[in-house]
């Protein structure tokens, strides 16, 4: 749905290695490039490395062809993956004719290994950690993990200026950017993959972030989106963030995702967020019955979604609100209420099919249960059903699209996709674009037809 969100993990890639490294993004998920499209721009900057970020697993089918199809027309080429979905199966990415994988962190491994190709560092590659690689016997070879990074104050800012232009949402003419201000989560919601992937929860000083936001200012950017796991897990500490950016006069508009017992139980944040630039929000409301939110380890009730609702609204905060389908503890009813009670609470629908996506705890347990029909990367794709329950998946599946039909098909919903001319309505009209694409991609390949 936020196409305009810009891949904060390749500028930070390529902050770590340039200077002396010369690197040029090619941003993929904005632009829908086709492999060729790629090809040239591989040709053209005349790349000793192409480094892909990989953070869902369905992606990855189309990037370890892509990178064995890149050595094959560039010989030397040498091909990097990192980012959530290689860094918990590195040794199938490895083994599917991948160079190297970064595990987790990347800003000091990717600096190491990319010294490490070019001749210039001290290090053997099996002294770098972090990295999985391939021996002279073909096999994949998976070093120690790094340390955890505890300080994020000394890390150089994102080459933001190395990004394609993102269209702010409330600035017409303006480009919009990310920051990121805390890394992992506390919380431990079993369909999530942050905690097992980021480790610890560790938070930016607040002098530091409110520095990167003046710079980004400064850039020319009007808006900006937290890609924070959560914002204001830490209250009082977001409480003085915004104080000190009403108090310098930054007025930057910005978003990002929050708990929805937040928004419920502490209005005063709310109140002074939204005095500091807050317009937007994604809450994680998923379901609207008691059992399944116990069942998905989510630390919240019906009455917190409602209270979140009323807060954020009541403060002007557009509201995304996330649901799953298809949960444990869901009955036929409460799938039936998810579309009435989201489309209530929220001002933008959003709901993906409850999916064990690999490295959660969910993931893990499906697997130590042997309750998943498939280990296919492509059907986690949060819209097969991939669970050994006693339902049936077609049937799943179906009520799945015909609740998105519902809410997209919803009079009011299509009226503000046609206008598009509020910060709400371009949302919903990129709301559309996107999901207009899944299917069509979707359908085209079901019939044998490549786009990428």
């Amino acid at each position: 749905m936020l196409v305009n969100f810009p891949p904060l993990s390749l500028a930070v890639a390529a902050v770590a290695i340039s200077p002396p490294h010369q690197v040029r993004i090619v941003e993929n998920a904005k632009h829908r490039l086709r492999s060729h499209d790629l090809f040239r721009e591989v040709r053209d900057f005349g790349a000793d490395v192409v480094a892909f970020a990989n953070n869902f697993y369905p992606d990855s089918v189309v990037i370890q062809q892509t990178c064995q199809q890149l050595k094959e027309a560039f010989p030397g080429l040498q091909t990097v993956v990192g980012g959530q979905a290689p860094s918990f199966l590195p040794e199938e990415y490895i083994e599917r004719g991948v160079d190297f994988v970064v595990l987790y962190e990347a800003e000091h491994t990717f600096r190491e290994l990319i010294d490490f190709i070019a001749g210039v560092g001290e290090r053997d590659v099996s002294e770098i950690e972090g990295i999985a690689w391939r021996d002279s016997d073909g096999q994949a070879v998976v070093n120690p993990r790094r340390t955890l990074i505890q300080d994020f104050d000394d890390l150089k800012m994102p080459r933001r200026d190395l990004l394609p232009h993102y269209p702010s949402f409330t600035h017409r003419g303006y480009p919009s950017t990310a920051i990121e201000t805390v890394r992992g989560c506390p919380y431990h919601c079993k369909f999530c993959t942050r905690p097992t992937f980021w480790g610890k929860h560790r938070e930016y000083s607040n002098e530091r972030i409110l520095e990167e936001i003046a710079v980004i200012k400064r850039q020319g950017f009007k808006e900006l989106m937290f890609t924070d796991d959560m914002m204001a897990t830490n209250a009082p500490k977001m409480y003085a963030l915004c104080e000190e950016m009403i108090r310098r006069n930054l007025q930057i508009n910005f978003g990002g995702a929050l708990r929805a017992d937040t928004a419920a139980k502490k209005p005063e944040l709310i109140k002074i967020m939204r005095r500091a630039g807050l317009f937007f929000v994604n809450v994680g409301f998923e379901s609207y019955s008691k059992k399944a939110l116990k069942g998905m380890n989510k630390a919240s009730t019906i009455d917190l979604n409602r209270q979140a609702s009323e807060t954020l609204r009541k403060h002007g905060v557009l509201i995304l609100g996330s649901h799953v389908y298809g949960a444990p503890g869901q009955s036929d009813q409460d799938l039936a209420l998810i579309t009435r009670d989201g489309m209530e609470h929220c001002d933008f629908f959003r709901m993906n099919m409850y999916t064990p996506q690999v490295g959660s705890a969910l993931f893990y347990e499906m697997t130590r249960e042997g309750r998943m029909p498939s280990r296919n990367p492509e059907m986690f794709n949060q819209f097969e059903y991939l669970f050994d329950d006693g339902r049936d998946p077609e049937d799943m599946k179906w009520g799945f699209v015909k609740r998105q039909l519902q809410y997209y098909l919803h009079p009011s919903i299509l009226k503000h996709a046609l206008r598009g001319k509020t910060p709400k309505e371009q949302i919903i009209r990129r709301a559309y674009l996107s999901a207009a694409m899944f299917t069509g991609y979707r359908s085209l390949r079901k019939i044998g037809i490549e786009i990428m």
